[in-house]
């Protein structure tokens, strides 16, 4: 991980955990939430935006339980809640009593599925996604992301599914995303949201989240061309959370926040400092 001028990695211990994040920049916290691909991690996610964005907000990126350089570990009987509870854990350690934030894909969906929550586990003070909530189906491209053998060729297709321009899907890239997939405990804590263990009860599926209930400033933005939702998904998003900011980019899949990182980062901090200005 070659970061930066300005970029730190840092460890912190919540509770039990030895836990991994970015640090970058001052002013008014900023937290950005990964995407949950096999080899998933901050820096794979935000590595073309933390720079930019750390230039008006203190951006802080973690690593959630289970990937990157944070503990492999993973709740089989409440997922969904531990992984909330964790990230409010995580910010009451780094005293962080307040935060913008912002999600791609899985990071995305968390981060509204809290908003939308009562009572509200994090104090969420503006939301931007890039390709997370709405509706997903299964479909042929989720199970390229779910179905991952282990080898280059598949980590390939996995990136076919997230990236439209070919140049993401370099040898560069699979070699990079391959290894980091490889690491120690990577594989097992991804896949392990696919199985039940013998002997523990599992949560039910978690409701889908009522969107109607986020009641904090909203950027939603998605790939047009993404073939992990259906066509429409980001509008439809839109229409149910009130007041909330949409714009789709093209062509994109699923990672838009990179195949179009600067216009994202100039189009995310509009957003962003309008509501610093509007709050002074």
């Amino acid at each position: 991980m070659d970061l930066p001028e300005g970029v730190a990695s840092r460890f912190v211990r919540v509770g039990p955990f030895r836990v991994h994040y970015l640090e970058a920049g001052a002013g008014e916290p900023l937290i950005l939430m990964h995407s949950a691909e096999f080899g998933g991690r901050a820096w794979f996610s935000w590595r073309h935006n933390i720079v930019a964005l750390a230039r008006h907000f203190h951006v802080l990126a973690p690593d959630m339980l289970g990937f990157g350089l944070t503990e492999k570990v993973y709740n089989f009987t409440d997922p969904a809640g531990f992984r909330v509870r964790f990230i409010r854990d995580w910010m009451d350690t780094l005293c962080i009593p307040s935060a913008h934030f912002m999600g791609n894909s899985f990071g995305g969906s968390l981060i509204l599925t809290v908003a939308a929550s009562q009572p509200v586990a994090w104090n969420i003070r503006s939301i931007v996604t890039s390709s997370g909530g709405g509706y997903a189906p299964v479909n042929e491209a989720r199970s390229t992301l779910n179905d991952y053998d282990g080898s280059r060729d598949w980590m390939r297709r996995i990136l076919q599914v997230l990236f439209w321009d070919e140049k993401w899907w370099s040898e560069e890239h699979v070699e990079e995303r391959w290894r980091a997939s490889l690491e120690h405990g990577t594989w097992s804590a991804t896949a392990a949201a696919r199985l039940v263990s013998p002997g523990i009860p599992r949560a039910a599926p978690p409701e889908r989240p009522d969107y109607r209930n986020v009641q904090v400033p909203t950027l939603i933005t998605g790939g047009k061309e993404d073939l992990l939702r259906e066509p429409g998904t980001w509008e439809l998003l839109h229409s149910q959370i009130p007041g909330s900011e949409l714009h789709v980019f093209s062509p994109a899949r699923h990672c838009a926040h990179i195949e179009f990182a600067d216009e994202f980062n100039d189009l995310a901090l509009q957003f962003l400092t309008q509501l610093k200005i509007g709050e002074a």
